[in-house]
């Protein structure tokens, strides 16, 4: 079911909506142990994908998708923000978060995507990009310098104007295409691409999966362990922050 999930608290726990309206499509809540069930109780209009124990005593994890919050087990507090390890210094919630999307990214295959393989891989990334995107353009012209460095690019679609629109249009074009790496490389820069409608393509599939992991702009560039690194980086610069939290 889709729901607006910032709506339905919105509706439930009175809260203004500050930020933009995010639509996703959930899991089902059958997971959630019957201990913690008044937390989907608590926000009929949301479906929840899992419940559990926070690294805080009292508190549980409430996961939306990849989006995360809180909930005490008294159920009189509901908290949206992340948890910090004082020895550890690190974000115990964007560590949790991380291996959400990794387990999304994990879904679609390599074969789902367009793929710049490096021939002597080291890192494997997925962007999520969107044709019309000045950033996403300037990245795919460096393509050959991300392979140089042992950085394969899988791309998924994004189109971020949405259903119905030129971008969305182009991002079919190009699936459709008897050579979608060249196909896609046309359509960045600025080259109509013509291609025989084949059926359903994967841009709605792609489209709805950013939106689960929380996805706000383009180029959205994952690393296997679902950290998100947005916005375009260089080859070198790309290359430093893989070295660094891989």
């Amino acid at each position: 079911m889709r729901v607006s999930f910032f709506a339905g608290l919105a509706a439930m726990a009175g809260l203004a909506v500050v930020a933009s309206v995010v639509v996703v499509d959930f899991a089902e809540a059958d997971t959630i142990p019957e201990e913690y069930r008044f937390v989907q109780e608590a926000f009929p209009e949301v479906d929840i994908t899992s419940v559990q124990p926070s690294p805080i005593p009292g508190l549980l994890q409430m996961a939306v998708g990849a989006d995360l919050y809180y909930v005490s087990e008294d159920g009189e507090h509901f908290i949206m923000g992340d948890i910090f390890g004082l020895k550890s210094r690190k974000n115990l919630t964007e560590t949790a978060r991380n291996s959400a999307r990794a387990g999304y990214l994990n879904g679609v295959s390599m074969e789902d995507g367009i793929v710049f393989a490096a021939s002597d891989e080291q890192y494997a990334v997925t962007v999520f990009t969107d044709v019309d995107c000045g950033y996403c353009r300037k990245l795919h012209r460096e393509i050959k310098g991300y392979n140089e460095r042992g950085i394969t690019i899988r791309y998924l679609f994004f189109p971020r104007s949405g259903p119905g629109t030129a971008s969305w249009a182009k991002a079919d074009a190009v699936w459709c295409s008897s050579s979608r790496n060249d196909a896609l490389t046309a359509a960045k820069s600025g080259v109509v691409v013509e291609a025989e409608d084949c059926g359903d393509t994967p841009v709605a599939r792609d489209y709805q999966l950013g939106k689960d992991m929380g996805i706000m702009g383009t180029p959205a560039i994952f690393s296997p362990s679902g950290q998100l690194i947005s916005g375009y980086h260089s080859p070198d610069d790309l290359l430093a922050i893989l070295q660094e939290t891989i």
